[in-house]
């Protein structure tokens, strides 16, 4: 669950925080670090946001085979 392992996160995985869930995006910023998809709130239906490193801790990580 190491962000900065960046060969560990593929597009399509499985984030989940604390109180949140997120998908890995295919997109990846400046360092490498996936971006996430999520929902943000009540009033978006959906975000892709560079989150994965600062959004909290990671409690799971999780890829469908």
């Amino acid at each position: 669950m190491d962000v900065n392992a960046i060969e560990q996160w593929q597009s399509g995985d499985i984030v989940i925080w604390e109180k949140h869930i997120g998908i890995i995006s295919n997109h990846r910023n400046a360092k490498g670090i996936s971006f996430v998809i999520h929902h943000a709130n009540p009033i978006q239906a959906s975000y892709e946001e560079d989150i994965l490193s600062d959004f909290g801790t990671i409690m799971g990580h999780y890829r469908v085979g």
